[in-house]
This record gives C-alpha cells, sequence and structure tokens, in this order.
C-alpha cells in the first residue's frame, strides 16, 4: 500500500501555513512543520503533532548551509519530500527611502533567498524521483505593489521571476510548480510586520505611505475579507488535482492561483493598465531597431 504524500510547510505555526498544515492532516497527508521559534508556538505544536505532523525549527533568514541541513533532517523525518510550500516571510512596511539598507538585506533573505535555499536543497530528491511538488506563496503585492510595500513587493516579485523560471526548468523532471497570491487573509500577518516610522515628509496623514499604513492596521484588526481556511482547501485541490481547483489549474496550465477577491482585482487592473502601456510603446519600441 503506497503512503501518504509529506508536505513540507514552512511557517506552519500561524497564518495560511498552520490552516494549509491542518487541513492537508485531516486529508490522511504527512506533514512536516517549520517555525522560526516553536518556544513561541504555543499549543499549536501539540496540536500538530496530535495530528501526526513532526515539527522542524527554521528560520529562512539563515544561511545556505544550515538551510541545507535542516533540509536533510526534514527528508529524514518521513524518508522524503514530495510537496514543498514556501510560505514563511515577513513584511517590512514603510517609505523606500525610510527602510534602511539592512532591513531590506533581511526581507530579501527571508523572503527571497530562504525559499530558493530549501528548492535547491531538496530537487535533487524530487528530480531523482521523477516527482515531486512546489509551491511558491507569493502575494498580490508582487505584481500590484502599493505605497509603503515596496520593499516587501519587490522580495514577492524576485520570488515570481525565479518561479517562473523554475516551472519550465523543472517540467521535464515531471515536477509541478506554482505561485500562489494572496491578497488579505484575517491572520496575524499584518500585525507581524516590521512598520518602519515614517520620516516628517511621508508622516503626514493625507500622503499615500501614511494612507497605506492605516489600511493595513484595518487588515490587521480584522477587516480583511479572506477566509484562511477556504485558503487552505483550495491550495490541497490544486495540489492534488482534486475538485474544480484542481482541474481548473490543469485544464488552463496555471501557474498564479490568485485567492481572494481583492487579489483577483488587484491583478486584473493590473493587467489592464499594463496592456494599455504595451499597446501604446509599439510604435516607438520598435524605433530604437537596426534600420
Amino acid at each position: 500500500m503506497a503512503q501518504s504524500p509529506v508536505w513540507l510547510i514552512t511557517g506552519a505555526s500561524a497564518g495560511l501555513g498552520l490552516a494549509l498544515a491542518r487541513y492537508v492532516l485531516t486529508q490522511g497527508h504527512r506533514v512536516v512543520a517549520t517555525s522560526r521559534n516553536l518556544s513561541k508556538a504555543g499549543d499549536v505544536v501539540g496540536e500538530l503533532e496530535g495530528m501526526g505532523a513532526k515539527w522542524l525549527t527554521l528560520d529562512t533568514g539563515s544561511s545556505d548551509s544550515i538551510i541545507a541541513t535542516a533540509m536533510q533532517e526534514a527528508e529524514g523525518m518521513f524518508g522524503q519530500i514530495d510537496i514543498v510550500v514556501n510560505n514563511a516571510a515577513y513584511c517590512v512596511m514603510g517609505s523606500t527611502e525610510d527602510i534602511h539598507a539592512q532591513e531590506v538585506e533581511n526581507q530579501m533573505r527571508v523572503n527571497f533567498l530562504g525559499p530558493l535555499s530549501i528548492i535547491r536543497a531538496l530537487l535533487p530528491g524530487m528530480r531523482n524521483r521523477r516527482s515531486g511538488v512546489i509551491v511558491n506563496i507569493s502575494s498580490i503585492q508582487g505584481v500590484a505593489p502599493a505605497p509603503a510595500n515596496g520593499i516587501y513587493a519587490a522580495s514577492k516579485a524576485a520570488l515570481e521571476a525565479a518561479t517562473d523560471s523554475l516551472r519550465v526548468e523543472l517540467e521535464p523532471f515531471g515536477i509541478d510548480v506554482w505561485l500562489v497570491l494572496p491578497g488579505g487573509f484575517r491572520t496575524q500577518f499584518a500585525n507581524a510586520g516590521v512598520i518602519v516610522e515614517s520620516s516628517e515628509p511621508y508622516a503626514a496623514s493625507d500622503h499615500p505611505v501614511a494612507k497605506r499604513l492605516g489600511f493595513v492596521k484595518k487588515l490587521g484588526a480584522g477587516a480583511a475579507i479572506g477566509d484562511p481556511n477556504r485558503a487552505a482547501q483550495l491550495m490541497f485541490d490544486m495540489v492534488t488535482g482534486q475538485g474544480d481547483t484542481g482541474k481548473l489549474v490543469r485544464e488552463k496550465e496555471m501557474l498564479r492561483v490568485f485567492i481572494g477577491s481583492d487579489s483577483w482585482r488587484l491583478a486584473n487592473l493590473k493587467v489592464k493598465d499594463a496592456a494599455k502601456t504595451i499597446d501604446s510603446s509599439r510604435e516607438m519600441a520598435a524605433t530604437t531597431d537596426f534600420q
């Protein structure tokens, strides 16, 4: 009898990661759940262990070598990793001018370089088995950045660009790759972000940065429309090919999966704006060709 697939879900102690881990376990699949600090995860650790999960301490901001060692440990827990969900992330918010270089580096390390290190460490096993699934959790900010979210958006845009290439590179090995772009979900993600204090020019209440930070505070207070439990089921169906979602993403050969009506709306506006720019630029672009 074939054993159930093994998922590695980073950032599984809260938010979308926790909702996904719970749902995956209820479906009889196995889970290696990671958290940066298990001592702060509280009752969640025992809850998921009681459902059959195994925990791994992992800071995605760590070095390549530390992450590689952690992935060896993860593979040893159930023998292999079939599905990796790069969910762990955080958001630094503030004007681009006010966010210092070190904070930018930290953001890129956790949200972009860390997931790449995880993927590189797990790919040899997936290639040898000629099967596997990689799910990178991006954000609608990765394609439609808002004021005060530029650095976070840049980290997600980098992840998106790499994932675009990965999908084509890994298809010959039978490895599926998806990007999930959430909108606002009713989790503690916004509250867990790093807000850089705005300098005087950006602190005025009518400035776009101040307005955006005020909006994010409302999201953190429970104004987000996204249901993390419904998102978990959608992602499970996407990966396993079940239900309408599983059928749709395969029929349409989707790479990007937008979750949340706000995510779809912002993406749609961005695409329409890009289409106008591309159409308007056609003749101008050709003027730089050799004549």
